[in-house]
């Protein structure tokens, strides 16, 4: 299990829950060794591991993130580290589309700015057969 503590944290992605998929990249150019001077490439994504459970304590964040798939192949596994751009993906869900009978959405505005919402789109796939 992998814990990775955000601090000063304003707003939290309301669409972030357990089960998705957790990624970083590294932000800034890192040399991997001395004499090779070989670097590791930026906007790389790896994948950390699926999201167990999320703590929020004032403006600190705790994710508990499970990296237990990388088992049996330790060298596929990545822990992020300070400066590691973090982003995530929903697990299972694939092409974006939106399966089933009925769906919902709740739009909020967490600003103190008035915001207008132009346009909502959304792909839908009938699959009752």
């Amino acid at each position: 299990m992998i814990v990775i503590t955000l601090n000063n944290i304003k707003n939290l992605n309301d669409s972030l829950q357990v089960g998705d998929m957790i990624y970083a990249t590294p932000t800034t150019q890192q040399v991997s060794g001395v004499t090779d001077f070989e670097n590791q490439a930026t906007g790389v994504n790896k994948l950390v591991g699926i999201l167990r459970r999320i703590t929020i304590e004032g403006s600190t964040v705790i994710l508990d993130v499970d990296d237990s798939l990388f088992a049996n192949v330790p060298q596929n596994a990545y822990i992020p580290v300070a400066n590691d751009f973090l982003m995530f993906s929903k697990y299972g869900q694939m092409d974006g589309d939106v399966n089933g009978y009925y769906a919902e959405a709740t739009f909020k505005n967490n600003s103190k700015i008035k915001a207008e919402l132009f346009s909502v789109g959304s792909e839908i796939t009938i699959n009752s057969k």
